[in-house]
């Protein structure tokens, strides 16, 4: 199949069209209803019911041997949710932060082994092209990334170090384990982290983390400028700035 915007999976639009025959008051469907709003054999329709049951998008009534929505379907809605909702907790701090430096500010959030920049707002002028809203990047040689990955513990570095995600982007780039565990340390007891040409040379970020109310961190926020315009004598100052917001924003998220 083939789309305005590209060549399209004919088994997943299908199982997708699935999940849409639900829409409405129609809680639970059976094998022969699908069929005949998709207009596809019932063998048809019954494999790819039974694939989306078995990774929980879909789930059978064992009594009237009908299907529903899946408790997945609710995971991943309620993930969308919980990240819409810090963006819009975020922004007007993600704001103040590129008033009062003039320097672009990203809002990143924790998924797997690396960061999403989830939101990103530039100063006039700015410069920054390697981040984007919705692209993912790396933990080790981010300024978001190190402030979240030094408080998921030193587990979470090792589980980077042994798959081999610890790549050389720079000269500046760290990717020695015993390095990063003595970096991940000095996150921890200042309570930010910086980026020093380690993604990308010539750019400087200072960063740090946004908790949940289980005290998790789930995201962090950060100041990025190149370093003629960010220069090492400024960090403290500006960290205490960064830190001030992704407080603020923490609590709002319920940390306390």
């Amino acid at each position: 199949m083939t789309g305005e915007t590209g060549v399209f999976v004919q088994s997943v639009v299908r199982a997708l069209d699935i999940l849409e025959c639900f829409e409405g008051q129609l809680v639970e469907l059976g094998i022969s209803e699908i069929s005949d709003q998709m207009k596809l054999s019932k063998s048809t329709v019954y494999g790819l019911v039974n694939t989306l049951v078995s990774k929980g998008y879909l789930e059978q009534n064992v009594q009237t041997k009908r299907y529903r929505l899946g408790i997945k379907l609710f995971e991943l809605g309620s993930l969308v949710y919980k990240r819409m909702d810090l963006r819009n907790e975020a922004k007007p701090f993600c704001e103040e932060l590129v008033s009062k430096h003039n320097a672009t500010v990203h809002l990143a959030a924790h998924y797997g082994d690396e960061i999403v920049y989830i939101d990103k707002v530039d100063a006039p002028g700015s410069m920054i092209v390697y981040s984007q809203t919705g692209k993912r990047a790396p933990m080790h040689c981010t300024g978001v990334g190190k402030a979240i990955l030094a408080f998921l513990g030193d587990e979470a570095l090792r589980h980077l170090f042994v798959k081999g995600n610890l790549e050389q982007y720079t000269e500046h780039t760290l990717t020695c384990l015993e390095d990063l565990s003595q970096e991940m340390n000095h996150v921890r007891a200042c309570g930010y982290a910086i980026d020093n040409e380690e993604i990308e040379t010539g750019l400087r970020c200072v960063a740090a983390p946004i908790f949940n109310h289980l005290n998790q961190p789930v995201a962090a926020i950060s100041v990025s400028a190149p370093t003629a315009r960010l220069p090492m004598e400024n960090i403290a100052s500006i960290a205490k700035d960064v830190q001030g917001c992704a407080l603020q924003i923490s609590q709002r998220l319920g940390y306390k």
